[in-house]
């Protein structure tokens, strides 16, 4: 008998009423981008809706948007789509991407390759 964890679980809300019919951001954000809060939930407005709110909550300090995504319960692609509206009201913002999270360099690539070839 399956665990009752392993239950699929359906969003009463689809994910393309969550961004307005849009799938694409208008920001480049990864799973690994890190989102910073700008403004406390309760300082915000009542045009923020309850998405936005859990967002800002969680932007406390700095998360990522793998882990936003995780606290939502929805995928990175609709998050990034939310976030992205969320950097142009200026709600929030992201850390910029460190030279080590850009990978390794073209060299050490040859290198690797050079020694698996080499095997």
């Amino acid at each position: 008998m399956p665990d009752a964890s392993d239950d699929y679980v359906d969003h009463p809300i689809r994910s393309y009423v969550r961004t307005g019919g849009r799938a694409r951001p208008t920001h480049r954000l990864t799973p690994a981008t890190l989102l910073i809060g700008h403004t406390s939930p309760a300082a915000t407005d009542s045009s923020v809706g309850r998405q936005e709110r859990e967002i800002l909550s969680q932007c406390l300090g700095v998360i990522s948007m793998a882990e936003m995504a995780v606290h939502l319960g929805q995928p990175v692609s609709v998050l990034a789509v939310i976030a992205s509206d969320m950097i142009d009201a200026g709600l929030i913002g992201v850390r910029p991407d460190s030279d080590a999270a850009a990978g390794p360099s073209r060299e050490t690539l040859q290198k690797v390759l050079h020694a698996l070839n080499h095997l």
